[in-house]
């Protein structure tokens, strides 16, 4: 415990018990409180901050809107809400261009042509290709903007957890959920086979069916049943802009004569064929043919005035 009493200088001591000089323990002091900034600079500072690009970047790639309704009826007997999800989805350049890298088996075509991830399901033309990737049907992730909806709300849940991952670890779950999807396909034919059912929930004369490979029987009742529709064929993937070319082929059909009356047109616009025709028509006009032409059709329609209508026996013979 420090005495009281102690001289003022017994504070400006080192670890020996030296004397330091006075300015010494200034010096100390001023270094251990530095001035601050707006001391030295007082106009307000402006600070520029660069947010990183690619795969770190906070920009917004994608925005849903999602609504469901109910009726009381449907409340009680248990139905599924109506829901309708719309999304948008932008993909940037980061994203496409490391596709060729994952996937070894595309490695071989990408001098031909820029392959990718495949879009899901909803977004291919004809989904049996899916299963061979060589096809040329096969549609791919590009650079750009694209629209998603949906009316099923399995579909929706879905979508929002895949905003979670990227093109790459979208595209591993869907090669998943297509493996799975046809191991239950083939089980389902091997029970439809051995029950001798051929329709989906039609219960068969036995108890139960003990299918090759599963540990407990199956019987017609508990058996998992077949969704009718999956959630996917309920939803569409399109690429924004969509194309233009089928939109405006039937139009262009309709138009086509039109288009070659207005060709033909310009055509004799151009080779002076309407203006030779003006010419013509205007001295023409200033001869004495228009009027005794005019004058000839009024005598003629003043006779006919004159003779009335034609006799009804007349007409009769006729």
């Amino acid at each position: 415990m420090s005495n009281p009493m102690d001289s003022p200088d017994a504070g400006n001591k080192d670890s020996t018990g030296k004397e330091l000089p006075h300015n010494a323990s200034t010096q100390s002091t001023a270094r251990k409180e530095p001035q601050s900034r707006s001391s030295m600079w007082p106009l307000p500072s402006i600070s520029v901050t660069r947010h990183p690009s690619g795969r770190f970047s906070p920009q917004t790639d994608e925005r849903c809107f999602s609504y469901c309704s109910q009726t009381t009826r449907g409340r009680t007997e248990g139905r599924e809400p109506t829901c309708r999800s719309v999304c948008f989805r932008r993909v940037f350049a980061h994203e496409v261009r490391t596709a060729i890298a994952h996937d070894d088996s595309l490695k071989e075509k990408a001098n031909q042509k820029d392959y990718g991830f495949p879009l899901p399901p909803e977004g291919q033309p004809n989904v049996d290709n899916l299963s061979s990737p060589k096809s040329d049907d096969i549609r791919y992730w590009e650079e750009g903007w694209y629209l998603w909806t949906s009316r099923s709300r399995w579909a929706t849940q879905e979508r929002l957890d895949l905003m979670m991952w990227d093109l790459d670890h979208q595209d591993h779950w869907q090669r998943h959920k297509d493996e799975v999807q046809k191991q239950w396909d083939d089980y389902w034919a091997e029970h439809q086979r051995q029950s001798g059912e051929q329709f989906h929930g039609t219960p068969t004369a036995g108890d139960n069916i003990q299918l090759e490979g599963t540990p407990y029987p199956v019987d017609g009742q508990t058996f998992p049943r077949q969704e009718a529709r999956h959630p996917w064929q309920e939803s569409t993937l399109v690429k924004l802009p969509p194309p233009l070319t089928p939109l405006l082929e039937p139009i262009h059909d309709l138009l086509s004569p039109s288009f070659k009356v207005l060709t033909t047109l310009q055509r004799s616009f151009e080779s002076g064929a309407h203006a030779e025709l003006a010419v013509r028509m205007w001295e023409k006009a200033r001869t004495p043919d228009p009027f005794v032409l005019a004058s000839t059709v009024c005598r003629k329609m003043w006779e006919k005035w004159k003779e009335g209508p034609p006799d009804s026996d007349t007409t009769s013979d006729l």
